[in-house]
């Protein structure tokens, strides 16, 4: 999406596209050290929080501002700025996910950790192809993007506190006195 945005909106060449990734890619590493500061002064869940409503912003006020070929120089520092916040936003998810994972469950839920994050990845680029080939303007497929940002923030909002989400994860329900020899619980229904 980032690269029919920028070719076809700010009539980037290839070596205009190639160093506006370079400085995203460059930015990320910043972006990650400031996450991980931000999640020892505060915590993972409200580090990813703060990073997702100034994503929103960023992101609004980005594709609203490149609207034409003259805002080169506002895109590379664009580009640099989005490099911030995905080298921010990639380590805080991991660093949650992997924190609240119950002990014993790590490779069922690894699995669906790849399905939840891959089963709705086709919808971004859909509709904004969809905007594209009706020819909406593409800020405006670039701003829809915000849509599913929020949605991360709104599920966000209903976790548990952080310490709460550490605590949870301590807790296996299958203790060991509770299982047989082969591993598996017993039932312990009284008849």
């Amino acid at each position: 999406m980032s690269v029919t945005y920028v070719y076809e909106v700010l009539k980037f060449d290839s070596t205009q596209i190639s160093l506006l990734f370079v400085i995203v890619l460059c930015f990320t590493i910043p972006g990650a050290y400031f996450a991980n500061w931000l999640a020892v002064k505060t915590n993972p869940i409200t580090g990813i929080k703060i990073q997702i409503v100034t994503f929103i912003v960023v992101n609004f006020a980005a594709f609203l501002t490149l609207s034409d070929p003259s805002k080169e120089i506002p895109a590379y520092c664009f580009g640099a700025v989005w490099g911030f916040w995905i080298g921010w936003y990639y380590p805080l998810e991991a660093m949650i996910y992997s924190a609240i994972v119950p002990k014993g469950q790590e490779s069922e839920l690894a699995g669906f950790y790849l399905y939840c994050t891959q089963i709705l990845s086709f919808l971004p680029p859909l509709v904004f192809t969809i905007m594209n080939e009706a020819d909406i303007n593409l800020k405006w497929g670039g701003v829809h993007l915000d849509c599913y940002i929020f949605v991360a923030l709104f599920f966000f909002h209903f976790m548990l506190p952080w310490e709460e989400c550490l605590e949870a994860a301590k807790v296996n329900e299958l203790k060991e006195e509770d299982q047989n020899e082969d591993g598996y619980a017993e039932d312990n229904i009284d008849a």
